[in-house]
């Protein structure tokens, strides 16, 4: 009898303190949900072939996230929100072409200041990441090169806000630890490519890697979710990135004018493609090696994360996943 008051107790706190005990993940067709906490992350408004008023939402949290409608009949009975908002609502969880989706019959605004329960969070162990990545660093020989990484690395308030950036703000490794994560895998994959290219510039790839997104530290921010700023939407974190990089680069005594160029090269060329927003292509081995070092980590980890998310689902294949140009077989 103790214990079972014992967790009682704990679920009467929550309650209090407004924290969430179920998450998106933990849904299932035909549950009946009452204040549950989620964040706004999309809001499409639209009308029916009958003109009748709805709102569709995507709604987050730290399991993942789930589309939700909102029909002209309950619209009344919800408060006006906007992206970004951390909201309590209760309805239905409905199967709609074979994905879970909820119908919202009361939303209104929540308090909630915590994020850890609506913010998803790498799945690996952030330090340990960071000790290979500094293992790296430590391993470079140019050392022009070494500290103009050093110049972000060795910096205390850099790591900080290294360690809880996401490395997008949604389409691959879109979470707290993410862009470590992505760091990471990237210096991972390109040990196997020295192997087979000795010719490449190790130390230039290897900076490249390390530096090549630093612009979305500026880009991205993060609250109860992942948003772009607004120097993020006008400038973009290639032109960030690089705008940073000289920086740094006119603070290293006797820099090379060709070894920027290249370092230059390898931020603004790592898209690939013009029409994926690089203002220039890959045009050194080193640029080619980051371009598609970098695209298999992105595509590895959509494919990974759609994968796990639709566990549980009746699906036998994802919907159609842009950043793959393909949809997944889940089973």
């Amino acid at each position: 009898m103790a214990q079972l008051s014992l967790i009682e107790e704990v679920k009467n706190h929550k309650k209090q303190n407004n924290m969430k005990d179920k998450f998106i993940k933990d849904l299932q067709a035909g549950d009946k949900i009452t204040n549950f906490l989620a964040v706004i992350r999309d809001i499409k408004k639209g009308k029916t072939s009958q003109n009748k008023d709805f709102i569709d939402l995507i709604v987050v949290d730290k399991s993942g996230e789930m589309t939700a409608k909102i029909w002209e009949d309950n619209i009344k009975s919800c408060e006006e929100f906007d992206l970004g908002d951390v909201v309590s609502f209760s309805g239905k969880v409905n199967e709609f072409k074979e994905k879970n989706q909820i119908i919202i019959s009361f939303l209104q605004k929540s308090n909630q200041e915590d994020s850890s329960d609506f913010l998803p969070s790498s799945e690996k162990d952030i330090n340990a990441m960071l000790k290979n990545i500094q293992k790296h660093i430590a391993g470079m020989k140019n050392n022009f090169l070494k500290d103009l990484v050093n110049y972000f690395y060795a910096d205390k308030k850099f790591l900080i806000q290294f360690k809880n950036a996401p490395a997008a703000e949604r389409i691959h490794h879109a979470y707290v630890g993410g862009f470590v994560e992505h760091v990471n895998e990237m210096l991972e994959l390109a040990d196997c490519l020295f192997l087979s290219f000795p010719r490449i510039d190790k130390d230039l790839l290897t900076a490249g890697i390390l530096v090549h997104d630093i612009g979305k530290l500026e880009e991205l921010a993060v609250n109860h979710t992942i948003y772009r700023t607004t120097i993020g939407s006008l400038v973009g974190h290639l032109m960030l990135g690089a705008i940073r990089i000289g920086k740094a680069i006119d603070e290293i005594k006797d820099f090379p004018e060709l070894l920027e160029a290249k370092v230059l090269h390898l931020i603004a060329s790592h898209h690939g493609k013009l029409e994926y927003g690089s203002p220039t292509l890959p045009q050194t081995r080193e640029a080619v090696a980051l371009n598609h070092v970098d695209d298999l980590s992105t595509k590895l980890n959509v494919a990974d994360r759609a994968i796990y998310e639709n566990q549980g689902t009746s699906a036998e294949f994802s919907d159609r996943i842009f950043a793959l140009e393909t949809k997944l077989f889940l089973k």
